[in-house]
């Protein structure tokens, strides 16, 4: 990679064996205009995770390679996807009922940033929910937010 004539960034070749390179530019801040004597600072958290695949989205809990989906009839729910989590605890499931609330959470199992998340677990209503959403809940009991939420299918 090198700039052109217009000062914009090219690659010199489109043959990967004459251009074996590897390249990463980041901005991670904004831009900010200072003046004589003023500074700017931010700070910044990286979370590993390891998911293999493409990332479909990305939350403050980790990354969704393949969206939650929900399937089956009465109270008996098979939920699936694979994600990436950012935090070492447990997923949790949420259940809502029609008017947004929560009716049931069931623990469905134990997740590490350093393991890929594939879920594909059946779980029991105790009521028809409506939706279902995903959350980390990391060792120290803290939501750390949802991996995805899916609308239940009608019987």
């Amino acid at each position: 990679m090198e700039l052109n004539e217009s000062g914009m960034p090219a690659l010199r070749s489109a043959d990967v064996e004459s251009t074996p390179y590897y390249m990463e530019a980041e901005i991670n801040s904004p831009m900010i205009d200072l003046r004589p004597g003023e500074s700017y600072a931010m700070d910044t958290t990286w979370w590993p995770t390891r998911a293999g695949g493409q990332v479909h989205a990305v939350t403050n809990a980790g990354v969704i390679l393949s969206p939650l989906s929900v399937a089956g009839s009465g109270n008996s729910l098979t939920l699936s996807g694979s994600f990436g989590v950012f935090f070492t605890g447990k997923l949790e499931a949420r259940l809502f009922d029609f008017r947004g609330v929560e009716q049931q959470f069931v623990d469905l199992q134990p997740v590490a940033p350093q393991t890929p998340v594939d879920i594909h677990q059946e779980i029991k209503a105790s009521k028809r929910p409506v939706r279902v959403s995903i959350h980390l809940i990391d060792d120290q009991g803290i939501d750390r937010g949802s991996l995805g939420e899916t609308v239940v299918p009608g019987d």
